[in-house]
């Protein structure tokens, strides 16, 4: 059975500087603006990396846009223009959004190719702010090495509720406390077959003690 999706519009990603006067004309820092056409609730965002070191998701929540219906809110979000009026202005108001994830590093070493182009997960749990009754989300790319002129993240996926987990299996014990062999887990049989290839013996046959090959230090006698 497939997730459900939620549909958003994407706008970015949009260079951000601290010195608006810098002659450089790198920055390591842009936003990408996911703008949903109503409240929803989202459980992940997923995709695809391109050389980006960390990544920050705020978010924008219903309760801090007013109650001005949310199509003029997201046009203004996008636009810039004067169209639902004072809701439009949480958009713009750094003070309506909510750092849910500050800085999640994707890349742990931003000057080598490390996770570069890893597939990520970003989940509600992960968030200082509930993800309930979502109108937009930010999320800030940042990449402080000068090596990769070029940043970004593609294929991005919200999804309605947490990812499922795998499914695992339970180790079944008989009567007598033993394990089921026949219900052993792949990682168990793993650990057999690599005992057998390499001939390690089992604890239970070193308890017994030496072997008939062993000696005894005990029992030898200089001459």
């Amino acid at each position: 059975m497939s997730r459900e999706t939620v549909a958003f519009t994407q706008s970015g990603p949009t260079p951000v500087y601290v010195d608006e006067a810098a002659l450089s004309p790198r920055t390591g820092c842009f936003v990408i603006t996911l703008s949903f056409p109503q409240p929803t609730q989202i459980g992940e965002i997923t995709f695809r990396n391109y050389y980006t070191w960390a990544v920050g998701v705020h978010v924008l929540r219903c309760s801090s846009a007013s109650t001005v219906p949310l199509g003029g809110v997201v046009a203004a979000g996008l636009l810039g223009g004067d169209a639902g009026g004072e809701a439009a202005w949480a958009w713009k108001d750094p003070s309506s959004w909510h750092v849910g994830v500050r800085n999640k590093v994707i890349m742990p070493h931003p000057h080598t190719e490390t996770s570069s182009h890893d597939f990520v997960s970003i989940t509600c749990l992960e968030s200082r702010v509930d993800w309930q009754d979502v109108i937009g989300m930010r999320l800030v790319l940042r990449q402080p090495s000068p090596v990769w002129r070029t940043f970004f993240i593609e294929e991005i996926t919200a999804y309605r509720e947490l990812p499922r987990l795998p499914p695992f299996s339970v180790p079944i014990i008989t009567q007598d406390g033993q394990s089921d062999k026949s219900h052993q887990s792949p990682l168990e049989r793993l650990i057999q077959q690599t005992k057998k290839a390499m001939r390690i013996p089992d604890e239970d046959s070193l308890e017994g003690g030496l072997g008939g090959g062993g000696y005894d230090l005990v029992a030898l006698q200089y001459t």
